[in-house]
């Protein structure tokens, strides 16, 4: 492992922060408390809370269709026949109107293309975001992690005027005083951890970026271990941060009980394995939230049913536990995503804070 931060809140205040190792092994740079992480789909998060408050201010309906809100939106017919050896494919119109809650609870039938062989088979399918030619199932019909909060985040702009990043500014990021997240590279340049890749026994170091990508709902946001404390901290505390009432208390109830009713939030195979590894901490026992993965049974000596969380593409995770009362996260910076080491430094971590905590089930 390069480099590891990991930290804890409760409902008042940080309880534990440690950095570990390396934030460049090239450069032989120490990882400081305040590195600055990419946290890739940890801002699915944020931008299911951005929806949310629109929802709250009576601007959208969550079971409305998302073309409703977004005029733009021409909606992919659903895939009938793949054959993986020529990669032809037959479609035909989807059943029924894509939903916001369903992009919000990934059953739209979007994918990605690392986890989809159907999707991997496209050209150019790495960089495409929001116009896949198909749709991998009908709407409604099947969990499967895909690009759908990408899609849902180009109706922040019609419903509310802002664009994506003035809305996270003005709604989330300054009430939280999440001072070090955005989507530009941090400009002290030496607080950004590097990007490395298990190789020969070591790490092969890509180097920093010089600007970070164009903003979107499902990725691209850089961040701190302190900064997405606070975050998780206003969800702990019921939507509120101080004076501020971010997220009414019934929407943030609503976002972390089960929204896909009878479907499993089953395990996501790879279609990429340099990319990233299955997701093993999913094994059909969880369900899903409004942008959150939830746990149904209690883990050992760790997080109680009813905990929820999600990760990042370069292992980032976090979990938030009601019932106990904490919330934590433990960040990377390393592919590929859920590498075995990655999952057991996860696990420990857990373990180890709840047995300090005297919260060992």
């Amino acid at each position: 492992m390069p480099g590891v931060l990991a930290a804890a809140t409760d409902r008042r205040r940080m309880i534990y922060r440690g950095a570990f190792g390396l934030a460049d092994v090239s450069a032989r740079r120490a990882l400081q408390p305040n590195a600055v992480f990419r946290i890739a789909s940890m801002t699915k998060v944020l931008t299911s809370i951005a929806v949310l408050q629109l929802r709250d201010l009576g601007l959208v309906d969550l079971d409305a269709p998302f073309a409703r809100y977004y005029r733009e939106f021409r909606q992919p017919p659903a895939l009938r026949s793949f054959d993986p050896v020529t990669g032809r494919y037959q479609t035909s119109p989807a059943a029924s109107d894509i939903t916001v809650r369903q992009l919000l609870t990934h059953t739209a039938g979007f994918g990605y293309w690392f986890l989809n062989p159907e999707l991997r088979a496209l050209p150019g399918s790495e960089s495409e975001f929001y116009n896949p030619p198909f749709l991998l199932y009908e709407p409604g019909s099947r969990f499967q992690y895909g690009i759908s909060t990408d899609v849902l985040g180009q109706l922040v702009t019609p419903l509310s005027g802002f664009t994506l990043p003035e809305l996270f500014t003005q709604r989330l990021l300054r009430p939280l005083g999440m001072v070090d997240t955005g989507y530009d590279v941090p400009a002290e340049g030496g607080r950004l951890v590097a990007l490395h890749a298990a190789a020969n026994g070591g790490f092969d170091v890509t180097p920093n970026e010089r600007q970070g990508e164009p903003p979107r709902g499902g990725g691209g946001l850089y961040s701190t271990a302190d900064d997405y404390l606070a975050l998780l901290r206003m969800l702990l505390n019921d939507g509120r941060a101080g004076s501020f009432q971010v997220l009414a208390t019934e929407t943030v109830r609503e976002m972390v009980s089960n929204q896909i009713g009878a479907l499993a939030a089953r395990r996501q195979t790879t279609a990429a394995p340099e990319r990233t590894a299955d997701f093993a901490f999913m094994d059909g026992t969880q369900k899903f939230g409004l942008g959150v993965l939830l746990e149904t049974q209690d883990r050992r000596d760790g997080r109680a049913a009813g905990s929820y969380g999600w990760a990042g593409i370069f292992n980032t995770y976090f979990w938030v536990d009601p019932a106990a009362e904490v919330a934590a996260v433990i960040f990377m910076q390393l592919s590929p995503f859920c590498a075995p080491a990655c999952l057991d430094l996860c696990d420990s971590f857990e373990r180890a804070l709840y047995r300090q905590l005297g919260l060992r089930r």
